[in-house]
């Protein structure tokens, strides 16, 4: 029990490409880790002044954020 990690590296998409990368835990929910990873200062520096049209959220895989 001691070597398995309770975080994972979670890349963040916006547009179908690889952005940024958030460290989450593993146990967090999809409503959850869409909040952090809107949160994360690349993230809002990249959807600035654009309109977020979807979040796809693949639990302990990856978040994809759609703007327009």
């Amino acid at each position: 029990t001691k070597l398995v990690e309770d975080t994972v590296e979670i890349p963040v998409q916006i547009n179908g490409k690889v952005k940024d990368k958030i460290e989450a835990d593993e146990a967090l929910s999809e409503d959850e880790l869409k909040a952090l990873a809107l949160s994360s200062a690349k993230v809002k520096e990249l959807t600035a002044g654009k309109t977020i049209v979807k979040t796809i959220v693949v639990p302990k895989k990856l978040v994809n954020i759609v703007v327009k």
